[in-house]
């Protein structure tokens, strides 16, 4: 054999821990989810299917202050003493950054279930004033407001409100 070995030389001595870049100053992007009311907060519960911290967030917890990263709640006296603790986990696990929730002096406002009781209550009110069902009531003795269901229409805006009401008329009066 007449064979040749070649070795190769490092001419420099190659370190063992490359330099790392020096990072850039980047502002933090903003949490992918905005919390900026109590029904943001139960729509969250919603969507990660916590059902029990949904019915307990809407019955038991009333909003003083909300800003980003900060809660300030004022508990209902069926509140179990865990849910502020549970309401600070939650909130870091499903947006992603820490938030300081306390418990405030201050009163707060309604707790989500109590606006739906007083807005269905104003419901049934409305229903009974109503001239038509009032007609109704008057001619059945012992018949009373039940239910009162409105659709979920959506906001659509009304066509005929922007004409005069002649042209409305007309409009009505060729469909028939």
């Amino acid at each position: 054999g007449g064979a040749q070995t070649m070795r190769l030389v490092a001419a420099e001595p190659v370190p063992a821990e490359m330099p790392k870049p020096e990072p850039v100053a980047e502002a933090a992007p903003p949490p992918a989810v905005q919390i900026k009311s109590l029904a943001d907060l139960v729509a969250l519960a919603d969507t990660h299917r916590d059902m029990a911290f949904k019915v307990l967030v809407k019955r038991c917890v009333r909003l003083v202050k909300i800003e980003p990263g900060r809660l300030d709640v004022s508990l209902t006296g069926d509140a179990p003493k865990t849910l502020l603790g549970d309401l600070t986990v939650k909130l870091k696990a499903w947006t992603g950054r820490n938030w300081l929730v306390s418990l405030s002096r201050e009163e707060g406002g309604q707790t989500l279930a109590e606006q739906e009781t007083s807005k269905r209550e104003n419901a049934f009110q409305d229903a009974r004033s109503d001239p038509a069902v009032a007609a109704i009531l008057a001619r059945f003795p012992g018949a009373k407001v039940i239910d009162v269901r409105i659709p979920d229409a959506p906001d659509i805006p009304d066509i005929d409100a922007d004409l005069p009401p002649e042209a409305a008329t007309e409009e009505d009066d060729d469909e028939n």
